[in-house]
């Protein structure tokens, strides 16, 4: 299911470059100076890789996330919108199962036979954003350095993937004993470059995140340590993203001179 989703996302921004390089010159669009942009809206799509710092670096190497954006942006550049982000990696830094495995490494299932187990991290974020977009180029007004702003809820856990038969002290609600879930407010801000084409076609962006969440493990007890664990936490998250857009835009009376075929 990962794999399937990195590549439909990369078969999406290949379809929007090849869409753009296609487009014969006859269809090539230029700004008016005196009219601002059309207001609309933005929905992006991006993949990222990231980092955990702090209290999150305990039980994670690093993990990879899908994303999507519904965004209104107003005819200023001023950037409001909706984002969910969903976290994955099938590593983990914590073998939080290691107290029930046998001498050799494996588990001991509910008919005494060797079964194995899968961990990965699994996690999601959901908030809202502000961001504004500054144009670096005078001709370009919907290109240039993008700053974001985004609060909301973050939540991870270890997934464990029992790999053979039912191990009894993974099954149920036993298996939250182990899973590490966490939860919390998250601030998440971004800085990178945003190219929103004149022809609606090729539009693109990158740069870097940045995440601090505020969490607690929403378990309270874990079973492989025998410990309480009601700690406030600070988890921290440092990556990179890259993304597709597409734009709907709003055409007005006053806007609509603002694009001109010729």
């Amino acid at each position: 299911m990962r794999c399937l989703g990195v590549f439909c996302f990369f078969l999406l921004l290949f379809f929007n470059v090849y869409s753009s390089l296609g487009q014969s010159s006859e269809e090539n669009i230029s700004y008016t100076e005196k009219i601002k942009p059309p207001s609309g809206f933005l929905i992006d799509f991006s993949y990222g890789i990231h980092l955990p710092f702090a209290d999150m670096a305990e039980n994670f190497k690093y993990n990879f996330s899908l994303a999507g954006k519904v965004q209104y942006i107003m005819p200023n550049n001023l950037i409001l919108g909706l984002v969910g982000d969903y976290q994955f990696v099938d590593d983990v830094k914590t073998d939080v199962v290691s107290s029930l495995r046998e001498k050799e490494g494996f588990l001991i299932d509910r008919f005494g036979q060797l079964s194995d187990v899968q961990l990965g991290q699994r996690g999601f974020f959901l908030g809202v954003s502000v961001s504004y977009l500054i144009p670096v180029f005078k001709k370009y007004k919907r290109s240039g350095i993008e700053v974001r702003f985004e609060g909301g809820y973050e939540q991870h856990w270890v997934r464990i993937e029992v790999i053979g038969g039912e191990v009894f002290a993974l099954s149920g609600d036993y298996k939250k004993g182990y899973d590490r879930m966490t939860s919390g407010f998250a601030m998440r801000q971004y800085i990178g470059y945003r190219h929103l084409d004149k022809n609606r076609m090729l539009n693109f962006f990158g740069g870097f995140d940045f995440m601090q969440a505020f969490t607690k493990n929403r378990r309270g007890f874990n079973f492989d340590t025998m410990m309480v664990d009601d700690k406030d936490r600070v988890d921290l998250l440092i990556g990179f993203r890259i993304g597709v857009t597409l734009p709907i835009y709003i055409y007005t009376p006053e806007t609509q001179e603002d694009v001109k075929f010729y």
